[in-house]
């Protein structure tokens, strides 16, 4: 069967029906190797939960070897360690586990020489309560039973520099909003296969780059680049994917990219698990992705970019290997003249068929739209701060940081299937899906936050985190999806766009809020569950799409869902005139006439 002619233009979505099929053999190649580049993305954008992980610090003493040697005779590493500490650090108070207790000092020392330490401890004088503290000089000291090198330890990010541990990921996260705005203007001018293959090639560039960083300064901005670069791999595997694939199977291409991109966060928890060095994992997890590269030599350019770019020939020569794949005989008349597409002329939308520019302007100006914009953007924002809260903040939940890491990646895979099904279940739909979602976030970040620091109970701070987990991410799928059926067809790019600027300004800021743990150890889960619990239930206001007809002009979508307003006449009716050409009577050709008010004005909608 031939696809569809409109006009002179050649329909690539009727092409894939009718012809190649939707999701023939070499559209499921495309399919499984395409999908795979969400890989490095999720192993890149979470590799400072590791290589920026905070370890226990203490400062530095100057001869301390020669203390030492001198004290601890047993020559057991970790008792001498612990009997310089106890002779050069103070002590502070500690409430980080069950109760309060005491710690040492991570930013002071005693003020006091190896000489004096030597000659007052071996007259067994009371010296170190009368001893002055001061900050430590001599740089810091590190726990490396766990971590043996972080970039933290490199740099020395604790004490006066502790808040650039907050200020790198921030910084990151701006890199997704430049790399939003950036990337798609890449692939729409170059292509999408481009835009894949040299974002690939940057990505091995800066990651080699940043595990040789002399200092922070080069280490924040090689990881900057490095998510702007992420997000344009993203970005591109997602729009070749969906663009190869036909429009059956899109959904399912859709929901595949982050599962894989899951996938790439479960695969960095076991490199880390077996290298403890962080410039050494950074190479581990950069060097493999070159082989993404084959992939110029391996898939084709997006036959749909190349159409509406007026390259015929390339996207002929796609089409046929295509064709001598999935083994069907391509129509005769497909590539001849009456096929082609012309170019398309530049035309400049100055109005909707309401009469309504189409602009951000309308977002705010319409009361019902409005309001519909402002508890997205709230639901945006609110996802996604809690989203990458949640995984900048696994190390803290207790146990291993490694488990903790790769059952919170793990946990996003059911997270984004289930809206498949939830979304289409009668009476829950899109509304309560993502309300529901977005509160069971919020109940397991709050009740992880009130779990003491006991071993005994890291099993249950655990399970509560990954159930706040698998809510915001399960809500963070359903939200683009709702956004995208709430905001009518004339402001639904800009609508989403600006719902995900704010969803990166939530995100910039996540960091900021786990450096609250300094004044009460539960302050950021409380914030971030009592944040999503209420965005959760601002839902509620807005109207259930699920079957509904969509708004395709700006009327419409102030109308949609718009309650109306109650009538202040109460009775069964009301008495007007009314013209009536067609009965004459004793009242000059005027009836009296009897009108239901509920008929009059219309039923409100949900």
């Amino acid at each position: 069967m031939a696809p569809k002619k409109q006009g002179s233009t050649l329909e690539y979505d009727d092409v894939l029906k009718h012809v190649l099929g939707e999701f023939g053999k070499f559209q499921v190649l495309c399919f499984l190797l395409l999908v795979l580049t969400a890989i490095p993305p999720g192993i890149e954008e979470f590799a400072v939960v590791f290589t920026m992980a905070e370890t226990d610090s203490w400062c530095r003493v100057q001869d301390a070897h020669i203390i030492s040697f001198t004290f601890c005779p047993s020559n057991d590493t970790m008792e001498c360690v612990d009997l310089v500490k106890n002779l050069t650090i103070p002590k502070e108070e500690s409430s980080e586990a069950c109760g309060v207790g005491w710690k040492y000092s991570q930013c002071y020392r005693y003020n006091v020489t190896t000489d004096e330490i030597l000659y007052s401890a071996s007259a067994e004088e009371d010296w170190l309560t009368e001893s002055k503290t001061i900050k430590c000089d001599h740089g810091w000291e590190y726990d490396r039973s766990q971590y043996t090198h972080t970039a933290t330890q490199q740099f020395d990010l604790v004490c006066d520099r502790y808040y650039l541990n907050a200020l790198l990921p921030s910084i990151a996260f701006v890199g997704i909003l430049v790399g939003s705005v950036t990337s798609g203007l890449f692939l729409d001018r170059f292509g999408r296969l481009q835009g894949l293959i040299w974002s690939l090639l940057l990505l091995q560039v800066l990651g080699i780059a940043m595990a040789f960083s002399p200092n922070f300064a080069f280490f924040a901005v090689c990881n900057f680049l490095l998510f702007v670069v992420a997000f344009a791999i993203y970005l591109a595997g997602f729009v070749l994917v969906t663009e190869h694939v036909g429009p059956s199977k899109r959904p399912l291409a859709g929901q595949m990219i982050p599962v894989c991109y899951s996938v790439g966060y479960m695969l960095l928890s076991v490199f880390a698990y077996f290298i403890r060095d962080w410039s050494k994992l950074q190479l581990a997890i950069t060097i493999p992705n070159a082989i993404f590269l084959l992939y110029w030599w391996i898939i084709p350019e997006s036959p749909r970019w190349l159409l509406s770019m007026g390259k015929f020939k390339q996207a002929e020569r796609i089409i046929r290997k295509s064709a001598k794949i999935n083994k069907v005989q391509l129509p005769d008349d497909l590539f001849d003249g009456s096929w082609k597409p012309e170019p398309h002329e530049k035309t400049t939308i100055d109005t909707t068929e309401d009469g309504m520019k189409p602009g951000m302007l309308n977002l705010i100006r319409l009361p019902n739209m409005r309001k519909k914009t402002l508890i997205l953007i709230c639901n945006f924002t609110a996802n996604s701060m809690v989203y990458y809260g949640l995984n900048l903040n696994t190390s803290s939940l207790g146990g291993s940081d490694y488990l903790s890491a790769f059952i919170s990646a793990a946990v996003e895979i059911p997270a984004y299937l289930m809206p498949i099904y939830l979304l289409e279940v009668p009476y829950v739909g899109r509304r309560w899906s993502l309300c529901g979602t977005m509160v069971l976030s919020g109940c397991g970040c709050i009740g992880a936050a009130f779990v003491p620091q006991c071993v005994g109970l890291t099993w249950l701070r655990i399970t509560l985190a990954m159930i706040g987990k698998f809510g915001i991410s399960s809500s963070f799928s359903i939200v683009y999806i709702y956004a995208a059926e709430l905001f009518p067809t004339p402001v639904r790019s800009i609508g989403i766009g600006l719902c995900s600027m704010f969803a990166s300004l939530g995100a910039i800021l996540s960091p900021q809020i786990l450096l609250l743990d300094r004044l009460w150890l539960p302050l950021p889960p409380v914030i971030f569950g009592v944040i999503t619990v209420m965005a959760g239930v601002l839902v509620l206001p807005l109207p259930e799409t699920r079957n509904r007809k969509l708004p395709e002009t700006m009327e419409e979508g102030e109308q949609f869902g718009k309650k109306q307003r109650p009538n202040r006449y109460k009775g069964y009716g009301q008495i007007r005139k009314v013209l009536n050409s067609d009965f004459h009577d004793t009242n000059n050709g005027m009836q009296v006439e009897l009108v239901d008010v509920q008929s009059e004005f219309g039923n409100s909608e949900d």
